[in-house]
């Protein structure tokens, strides 16, 4: 094993975490110079690039196959395919509608939503951020992670790395207002979707799924004007919360406590 690879398998983690933010931020620089030309300050696949490498420098490529695999694991129940489906936008249809009991306006009718168009941004979200990210962040990281760890202590670990690699997005998607409410959703989701990991005998796919379902929900945001979305977001979080929370009570730190524990 040469002295890089045996860096890599004593620091697993810091290797990662510098190599995901190395391959996901140089488009922030080109993006601070000319935004017309660049859509976006942050490359989705970084993370997956920096796994893959990884895993083929440590453990070659069974490693590497063992990892992939996990990608098209689908045989684990219909029930958490629900859960990873329909969870993100239920709890976002409850927040628009308590956002509009509270009294804000919508300008856009639901009868207006372009439907087929959210489904074919599903699709494009699964294979370009949802592939990019989940594989490395509960393929790779978490599994690590874990060793000494809790589930619990592991997904809020793997929490701010992954909010820590959204920093480009800062000014772009999320601002002062509203990067708090978004950070707790992005520690409930790390929380929830180790859950569903520990129960889908660790399918990388249902994670993907769930991204994208919550991606594509956040269209949402879209149906209020920039100064009613900040009660959507706080709205939005908290249901999250309570969510996380009753996971976290009735599976402990762990998330696996006895009579939640089978994927069928």
């Amino acid at each position: 094993m040469t002295r890089l690879a045996e860096t890599v398998k004593r620091c697993p983690i810091l290797s990662f975490t510098l190599l995901a933010y190395a391959l996901s931020w140089w488009p922030w620089v080109w993006y601070r110079l000319d935004a017309t030309t660049v859509d976006a300050p942050i490359l989705p696949f970084g993370p997956f690039i920096a796994a893959f490498i990884l895993l083929m420098l440590v453990g070659r490529w069974p490693a590497t196959r063992a990892w992939l695999a996990g990608i098209v694991h689908w045989r684990v129940g219909l029930r958490w395919y629900a859960v990873a489906l329909l969870l993100p936008p239920a709890l976002t249809a409850i927040a628009v509608g308590l956002t509009l009991l509270l009294g804000t306006q919508s300008h856009v009718e639901v009868a207006d939503i372009a439907w087929p168009d959210l489904a074919l941004r599903f699709v494009f979200i699964l294979l370009w951020i949802a592939l990019g990210e989940e594989p490395a962040w509960r393929g790779y990281a978490l599994p690590r992670l874990l060793d000494g760890h809790s589930a619990l202590s592991a997904s809020l670990l793997l929490g701010t790395i992954h909010a820590i690699w959204h920093a480009p997005l800062f000014g772009v998607e999320y601002d002062l207002r509203t990067v708090w409410p978004w950070g707790m959703s992005v520690f409930c989701f790390a929380i929830v979707v180790t859950w569903m990991w520990l129960h889908t005998g660790r399918s990388l796919l249902l994670p993907m799924l769930m991204h994208a379902s919550n991606n594509t929900a956040a269209f949402a945001w879209g149906m209020f004007n920039a100064d009613d979305q900040i009660h959507l977001w706080w709205i939005w979080a908290a249901l999250w919360v309570a969510v996380t929370v009753t996971i976290v009570v009735m599976a402990g730190p762990n998330l696996t406590r006895r009579g939640t524990t089978s994927p069928y």
